[in-house]
């Protein structure tokens, strides 16, 4: 005997609703773990640029003029070395 139409339709129903609340809570589960995270690189990314011993000194990269002289002359060789062999 063949179940009824509506009996398949019910299980399908169900299979469907429990398959798509998994997903749901399986997603707000990684947004929620990336959120996390996202506030703990935060806290420690704060702390790397302090100097120890002085909570108020905060070194800033982008203050500081990088020294390319070197890079530079590295390139200028290269392209010195590949165009006369």
């Amino acid at each position: 005997m063949e179940p009824a139409i509506t009996e398949l339709l019910l299980s399908g129903s169900k299979l469907m609703l429990m398959g798509m609340t998994i997903v749901f809570l399986f997603l707000v589960l990684l947004v929620w773990i990336i959120g996390v995270t996202a506030d703990l690189v935060r806290r420690y990314d704060q702390g790397i640029g302090r100097v120890s011993g002085d909570s108020s000194l905060v070194l800033d990269d982008a203050s500081q003029e990088p020294d390319d002289s070197e890079i530079v002359a590295a390139i200028s060789a290269a392209i010195h070395r590949h165009e006369n062999p």
